[in-house]
């Protein structure tokens, strides 16, 4: 039997195991904004944990993969919902006037969900088809930053177009969830490198009819796929296989209010 865990603000949480641990009172942001991303815009998406500060910033991402950030990809899939939740993109600028890790981040990313998208949800175990991520029998391409290249404040994480995917200070599980977005299947890393950060940027030829590419890049229809690109770029693959996945049903949601 599902479990169901209805995020509604204000509601008290009976069970922080029904609620992934939230408590009675989730946390929420002090300030913030929910816009319609500009119409038309193919720069890709842009997830960023504002660090120190305990803030968010999401640049024209899809409801889908901003719940997915939420919830922690690594673990959770997301099911169910409207189709426009899969299409339509919005920009979120969050704050807090304390720092708190990337997991309270993702918690109160949750509550403001509840309240302005009126999200509910609950929990099942399904048998799906995935990937695993591994490195690729040559060897990991990819070079840990050093102290000396580490620079405290500065943003990360994955900014990723149509066929381009650039990473900043990003570990493989930030890899891992930006594969699922752009596979739509579970993406699992035991690539034994997670907890370490890199700079990487890899390109590849996406499916036909998957995006709209810029003009520019028309004249490059024969780049290699995106498995290929990992491999070669960056020392990674992609292997099929199946297995349990938790699962993140989306029982209701509706369009934001203007701010």
């Amino acid at each position: 039997m599902a479990i169901r865990c209805v995020l509604r603000a204000g509601l008290t949480f009976f069970s922080s195991f029904c609620c992934f641990g939230q408590g009675n009172a989730p946390p929420e942001f002090d300030a913030a904004s929910i816009k319609a991303s500009k119409p038309g815009d193919i720069r890709g998406s842009t997830f960023q944990f504002v660090t120190p500060g305990g803030g968010l910033e999401v640049v024209n991402a899809t409801l889908k993969a901003i719940i997915e950030t939420a919830y922690d990809s690594r673990e959770f899939q997301i099911s169910g919902g409207p189709a426009w939740i899969d299409s339509e993109r919005y920009d979120i600028t969050a704050r807090s006037a304390f720092a708190s890790a990337i997991p309270e981040t993702r918690r109160k990313l949750r509550a403001l969900l509840a309240q302005r998208f009126h999200l509910e949800v609950h929990r099942e175990t399904k048998e799906l088809p995935q990937y695993v991520l591994g490195v690729a029998g040559s060897g990991s391409k990819i070079a840990e930053l050093t102290a000396a290249e580490e620079k405290p404040g500065t943003a990360n994480g994955i900014q990723a177009s149509c066929g381009r995917m650039k990473g900043t200070r990003a570990t493989t599980a930030n890899l891992s969830t930006y594969l699922e977005r752009q596979l739509r299947r579970p993406v699992v890393d035991r690539t034994g490198l997670s907890g370490k950060r890199y700079d990487f940027q890899i390109e590849w030829t996406p499916d036909p009819g998957s995006c709209a590419k810029p003009s520019d890049d028309a004249d490059s229809p024969d780049g290699p796929s995106l498995f290929t690109a990992l491999q070669e770029t960056l020392g990674l693959k992609l292997e099929a296989t199946k297995g349990p996945v938790e699962v993140i049903v989306v029982d209701r949601v509706d369009r934001p209010e203007p701010n």
